[in-house]
């Protein structure tokens, strides 16, 4: 029985948490934390509920982000935004509109 409340205790232990390593900074300082680059897309096509999107973003070594998302939106236009972060630029943005169907767009404007 005391070879089993040993097993236990040990094993809770063992099963905590590790302290995290080096020293905390001084109040009025900030940490900087290392650039992870990323990128990840999506896309959505479900034509019963007309629905259609899609998404796509980078981030580079260097800190810089790029992107952009569409929709389909009920107007039947498409609506593009494509954006970036660079430097200290800022969030830039772009916005396009496009005709989904650009044939019946024409047709209807003629």
């Amino acid at each position: 029985m005391k070879v089993i409340i040993i097993a236990s205790l040990l094993v809770v232990a063992l099963a905590l948490p590790a302290p995290q390593t080096g020293p905390a900074p001084a109040v009025g300082q900030s940490v900087v934390w290392p650039i992870r680059p990323y990128s990840y897309a999506y896309e959505i096509s479900d034509p019963p509920s007309n629905n259609f999107q899609n998404k796509a973003e980078i981030k580079n070594a260097n800190g810089d982000v790029f992107g952009s998302y569409s929709v389909l939106m009920p107007d039947n236009f498409i609506y593009t935004t494509t954006y970036n972060v660079t430097g200290l630029s800022g969030f830039v943005y772009n916005l396009v509109k496009t005709p989904a169907n650009p044939a019946a767009a024409a047709a209807t404007t003629a």
